[in-house]
């Protein structure tokens, strides 16, 4: 394939962190916990317009191969109507030569004339049937070859837009990463640390499958672009949780929550997905005011508070 996804887009980065004697006049602004949720929030934002990015660009991808194997076989048929076509009408000539009836059109007389003409579409007609199919075939080729041929130039601007994407995400991870390395070693702690203790799964049909495909990844690392299986960023992990309960979700945490039908907190059920208003984040409810989900670089895949910034739902299952 021409485009390939890249699962981990950000690198361990090192930071300088300055003199601890620098001057008020110089030292950097306070950094809250709250500052760094939204930098790592910015990250993730970022993270999930790549994935539809990558989405995108291999469905073009696998729209070039299918066209490209159609243009191969639609090719074949091609060279094999224009010779036979071409072989048949230098035999037709062989065999019936029009000779004299060249000399007919040329004719002042209106009778020879027409008995020319009348020569010539005998012979055209002989082949129209042949003309038409090899004329489709033509037109279908050229078809596909102009398809072909947007669909390159449209993956190119995705994989250029990509790239452009990548870069931003990684800028807006090191710049997270810089945010966190500010806090004191102990607000740090708090912040990475996470409940990975399953809880009982109360769910039913498809959200019971997905809960527990959901709860049995807690304390995998969360991966910028990860589907698993050691790795996952949020949206990755809701899709696969829900692709082993039987039920396809798209990839990206927009598109996921338009598959579902939107509720309301009142109505919130084990399996129902929760998102933040951005679409940045998604997890999946698990009742009791528990969500599951993968958060963000240096956590794990966790169970955390509905009230830490989800505010959209949807049902699914």
């Amino acid at each position: 394939m021409r485009f390939r996804t890249t699962a981990a887009c950000a690198a361990a980065t090192t930071f300088v962190v300055g003199s601890l004697f620098a001057s008020p006049a110089t030292a950097d602004p306070e950094v809250t916990r709250a500052d760094v949720e939204k930098a790592f929030d910015r990250a993730e934002a970022a993270n999930e317009r790549l994935n539809a990015l990558t989405e995108q660009a291999e469905d073009l991808d696998r729209r070039i191969a299918e066209v490209s194997r159609e243009i191969r076989k639609v090719r074949k048929v091609y060279t094999v109507q224009r010779d036979e076509l071409g072989a048949d009408i230098v035999q037709q000539q062989l065999e019936q030569p029009l000779g004299p009836t060249i000399g007919l059109l040329g004719s002042g007389d209106p009778d020879l004339f027409i008995e020319g003409l009348s020569a010539i579409d005998a012979l055209n007609s002989t082949r129209a049937d042949a003309l038409e199919s090899f004329t489709r075939t033509r037109v279908e080729l050229e078809k596909r070859q102009a398809q072909l041929a947007e669909y390159e130039k449209t993956l190119d601007a995705k994989v250029e837009r990509a790239a452009a994407t990548r870069s931003k995400l990684e800028k807006a991870y090191r710049e997270a990463k810089a945010d966190l390395a500010r806090l004191s070693a102990a607000e740090q702690a708090q912040m990475n640390a996470g409940d990975t203790s399953a809880v009982p799964n109360a769910g039913a049909g498809a959200a019971k499958k997905a809960i527990a495909f959901a709860m049995s990844q807690l304390g995998d690392p969360y991966v910028y672009g990860g589907t698993g299986p050691d790795g996952w960023d949020c949206s990755g992990l809701v899709m696969k949780a829900y692709a082993a309960a039987g039920v396809s979700l798209p990839r990206v945490v927009g598109p996921q929550m338009a598959a579902g039908r939107r509720i309301s907190a009142a109505e919130l059920q084990p399996g129902d997905l929760v998102a933040y208003p951005s679409m940045s984040h998604i997890g999946i409810y698990l009742g009791g005011g528990k969500v599951i989900h993968a958060p963000r670089p240096g956590k794990s895949v966790e169970i955390t508070s509905l009230s830490s910034g989800f505010g959209v739902y949807a049902r699914v299952a």
